[in-house]
């Protein structure tokens, strides 16, 4: 990020934040590594901020110290730790973040408790909704609450229908639930055809996958077709070339 001194100069800032979601003693050494490899890549001034999502209060890792033979090492870092947050004040809050680490603490608190779990989805999304956000904010809370707050299929659905029925007492119509299903059948298609590629061509490149995640449904439909044909890498590249997809030097693995 550019930052301006006080004396007026711009500058240039590199922010290295990290999500800690479990206890791990290799934590700050982690953060020592990667404060290093950034400075020395980019040559540029770096702060290395953690956040620590486990459930377990007493674990606050700020430092790395090491000392050996008269050689001394300390590297201090600042941490935020969201067991700290109190729950009532951020469900008061109409900010994405405190939702998200609300959604957080609903999942390590329902472990083990599909039903609870269930219950807090619903409670959760109803309080989204009255929250004033934009529609498309909503669509990608909702989409980090059912990674978060995921369920066994059956319990799934009972979830559905209850936010089902929430959207209809606060919004009047039925319409996030509903379209965030269409994404995710979507994405299943997306997924099925990566995994279909991969067995006919072999492994795929990033810039690969992303030119075939970025397929409208109806361009996904036709190379779900035309990929039982391919024998090689190169029709796959040839493919995408034609229907529209940005063409790289990069190509699947292999070709």
């Amino acid at each position: 990020m550019q930052v301006v001194r006080r004396d007026g100069t711009p500058a240039w800032v590199l922010v290295h934040l990290e999500i800690q979601s479990q206890r791990d003693p290799a934590f700050p050494e982690r953060m020592l590594f990667y404060h290093v490899r950034l400075m020395d890549r980019e040559r540029l001034p770096v702060v290395s901020l953690a956040v620590l999502g486990d459930d377990q209060p007493a674990w606050r890792p700020d430092q790395l110290n090491r000392h050996l033979w008269g050689c001394d090492l300390t590297f201090r870092f600042p941490t935020v730790k969201l067991l700290d947050y109190d729950p009532a004040v951020q469900a008061t809050l109409t900010n994405p973040f405190a939702t998200v680490t609300l959604m957080h603490r609903d999942a390590q608190e329902t472990r083990g408790d599909p039903e609870e779990r269930l219950r807090r989805k619903v409670v959760r999304y109803r309080a989204l909704l009255r929250q004033g956000y934009q529609a498309a904010d909503i669509r990608l809370l909702l989409r980090l609450m059912e990674h978060l707050l995921r369920l066994q299929p059956e319990l799934a659905r009972q979830a559905r229908d209850a936010m089902r029925q929430v959207e209809q007492e606060e919004l009047g119509m039925e319409t996030f639930v509903t379209s965030f299903e269409e994404i995710g059948r979507e994405e299943g298609q997306r997924e099925l055809v990566l995994r279909l590629l991969t067995r006919k061509v072999g492994p795929l490149s990033a810039t690969v996958q992303a030119q075939v995640t970025a397929l409208s449904g109806e361009a996904l439909l036709d190379l779900s077709d035309a990929l039982l044909d391919f024998t090689q890498a190169a029709d796959l590249t040839t493919w995408l070339d034609q229907h529209g997809a940005a063409a790289t030097d990069d190509a699947p693995d292999g070709a």
